[in-house]
């Protein structure tokens, strides 16, 4: 009787993926160790499993790439021909084509793509004759039915996870579920304790033994509930390894690129986290660690004259503390080069040059978050794009991260990732202001200090306490919140983000809790200052507060009159000036720009923009490239010529990518650049803030 394949797919696919995972290890390996003939015959195990698997399975497309692939490492182990960046790339790429492969089996059911490229490939790899990888990912490869397979991206992202024994949405309906369950406990412990009021305040009622059982009962009850909510939130939990394993084969194909010597060292973890924060997390960890070697390490010659290692050296770890993960990223190649931000700095903030000049490094550290400022001579494939870390930022705050950066000259740089477990629960602390309740989170307290009147310094309007021999910018929360002033507590809350630091002002502090998050009501959305929301016994509303926003409003601030402030109370109304030939995208843009509050100009080339800048001032410009009279890398080194304007954010948006334009106008002063057929209204809205500081 023949078995039914159905029923070993999912095994089949996760055991080799498994299987790829270890060629990958195992080639990057045997390069750095290529006498160790274990580690060849490690693949050439590997490869022969997946073989035989596949022959068993029916899969005839994987049978001939792990054929075809085992043939060229039997060639090395004959020692027909050595290892080259050729074959590695090979393996890499045939390594991606199996993993899209076992795609569309788990989504059609078959394996059914034609691979005669890669088969040709083989031979001649096999036969020691000259052959290329370059054909094998720019094509689409068709099906024996003339259909089109496209070759995605593919390294089993997480976003493609749906389940995890459960379905996903149905894990996340359980738990939504579970919050509701939680806050009726509330509210039972609240009626409870009003009922025993009342008992007490009668004399001789037989009724209160009541209350003492009932105790009894509601803490067992509490206690079985937050156990079970604490196995729910489990359910949702994926290895880190799951981010930090590709990342290998990422490494070391980028090398290749970049003709470095690199060893990337990553030692397996245990831990678990939150699918959605695993989600964000590979795109950071890629950025910083591409970052360390574009930026960072040297090239051999460079690092032998430097009496270095020509092998650069990048290590990735992870350590628990409580409920947060943090991960070092650690180079040792030439460090920040803290003159150059000096200099990029005052270049993007002339205005500011005198006190950009009396920085430490410490506090230059903030401009490396900043669109538009990069330390790179040049751009590259990898990095150096114009956009310095500040992407690595934003994804941060959506995964409610903190990051800490440490270099020195010549030895390396550290950056440091706090992370969160989970973002369904956050620990924190609960202040009053006003009549309001409001949580700020744990992640971003430093400390809370004792202060007094007299501890206060006031300096060109703004208010300073001294704390470990530095002056910390005060605030006072109602500022921001709205509300009359409060007035000063014995202690205040300092909060960090970003290397900086500044203490608020409450009412009151209250307790600190673990609590469950909840995202924000619809009537809430539009609110920055908010990254959710907890309900108490009585299903009031606590929002929780976003600390990296807060700080972003409160440093707008510092220098001008927090009085003044608090009576105008509202957003300034920026204006934006568009600059496109054609009218729908133009009128695409003044509707987005304009449903979020901004004020909007339009003009339908360079020459009429000028005039426009004539007669009116604006604060961010969004340019077309190719139009008629007047093109928009004319117009901008145009406007970079006007003292004016010689700062004012640019943003290209282009109908197509190219390379060398990109780069011009990036040299031409343009601080971002969005492709059309990526354009969506989130991006250029995100990119318009960040650069105008919102």
């Amino acid at each position: 009787m023949s078995f039914s394949k159905e029923e070993f797919i999912e095994g089949f696919v996760s055991e080799t993926r498994e299987h790829l995972d270890a060629i990958n290890d195992g080639i990057i390996q045997f390069k750095n160790s290529p006498a160790n003939k274990e580690l060849l015959s490690v693949i050439l195990r590997e490869l022969h499993t997946i073989k035989g698997t596949s022959r068993m399975m029916g899969y005839s497309v994987i049978e001939r790439l792990s054929h075809g692939l085992e043939d060229v490492f039997k060639g090395i182990r004959e020692e027909k021909y050595e290892l080259t960046d050729h074959i590695i790339q090979l393996t890499f790429q045939t390594s991606d084509c199996i993993q899209r492969v076992l795609k569309k089996i788990t989504d059609d059911g078959n394996d059914e793509i034609n691979i005669s490229r890669y088969i040709d490939t083989f031979k001649k790899a096999s036969s020691g004759l000259f052959f290329t990888t370059d054909n094998l990912d720019i094509d689409l490869i068709g099906d024996e039915d003339g259909a089109v397979f496209e070759l995605e991206e593919n390294d089993e992202t997480l976003e493609n996870i749906t389940s995890i024994r459960i379905d996903i949405n149905r894990i996340n309906e359980i738990i939504r579920s579970f919050d509701n369950l939680i806050i009726r406990q509330f509210r039972f412990k609240h009626q409870l304790e009003e009922f025993e009021s009342r008992l007490n305040a009668t004399e001789g009622n037989v009724l209160h033994e009541l209350p003492k059982q009932l105790k009894e009962d509601l803490l067992q009850t509490e206690t079985a509930i937050f156990d079970t909510q604490h196995q729910l939130l489990n359910l949702r939990m994926l290895p880190l390894d799951m981010v930090l394993t590709p990342l290998k084969k990422e490494v070391e194909s980028d090398a290749l690129k970049l003709k470095k010597s690199i060893e990337l060292d990553i030692p397996k973890t245990e831990f678990l986290l939150d699918k959605a924060v695993l989600e964000n997390l590979k795109g950071i960890l890629l950025h910083l660690i591409r970052n360390s070697m574009d930026h960072g390490i040297e090239l051999p010659e460079e690092r032998k004259a430097m009496g270095k290692p020509e092998r650069g050296h990048i290590n990735v770890f992870a350590q628990q503390n409580s409920n947060h993960i943090i991960i070092h990223v650690i180079d040792d190649g030439r460090g920040i080069q803290y003159e150059k931000i000096r200099q990029k700095a005052i270049e993007l903030f002339p205005n500011d040059q005198k006190e950009i000049e009396k920085m430490s490094n410490k506090e230059l550290e903030q401009y490396l978050y900043i669109s538009g400022l990069s330390t790179a001579d040049k751009t590259t494939e990898l990095s150096g794009r114009g956009i310095g870390l500040d992407a690595v930022r934003a994804d941060m705050e959506k995964i409610k991260g903190r990051i800490k950066i440490n270099s020195k000259e010549n030895e390396g740089t550290s950056f440091e990732l706090t992370i969160p477990l989970s973002l369904a629960t956050q620990q924190g602390l609960f202040v009053h202001t006003g009549n309001m309740k409001l949580m700020i989170p744990s992640n971003y307290i430093a400390e809370i200090a004792n202060v007094e009147e007299s501890d206060i310094t006031v300096i060109q309007g703004q208010s300073y306490i001294s704390l470990h021999n530095m002056l910390i910018p005060l605030y006072f929360l109602s500022s921001i919140i709205g509300g009359e002033q409060s007035e000063i507590t014995s202690s205040v809350i300092v909060v960090e983000y970003l290397e900086t630091q500044i203490a608020i002002v409450a009412d009151s502090i209250d307790q600190y809790e673990t609590v469950v998050v909840n995202p924000l009501p619809p009537i809430m959305q539009k609110l920055d200052a908010v990254q959710g929301v907890v309900y108490d016994e009585n299903y009031a509303i606590i929002p929780i507060l976003n600390i990296p926003d807060i700080m972003r409003r409160l440093r707008r601030l510092l220098a001008y009159d927090i009085k003044k402030y608090q009576i105008k109370n509202q957003r300034h109304n920026f204006t934006i000036l568009v600059i496109d030939d054609s009218s729908t995208t133009r009128q695409i843009e003044q509707a987005i720009f304009e449903t979020d509050g901004y004020m909007v100009e339009t003009a339908v080339d360079g020459i009429d923009a000028l005039e426009i800048l004539k007669t009116k001032h604006v604060d961010a410009i969004v340019t077309d490239i190719k139009m008629p009279r007047m093109d928009g890398l004319v117009f901008l080194s145009n406007i970079r010529r006007l003292s004016e304007y010689d700062g004012t954010p640019v943003i290209v948006v282009s109908g197509v990518y190219d390379p060398d334009t990109k780069e011009k106008f990036i040299n031409a002063g343009a601080q971002a650049f969005i492709v059309k057929s990526e354009f969506q209204r989130g991006n250029l809205l995100q990119a318009v803030k960040e650069l105008l500081g919102e």
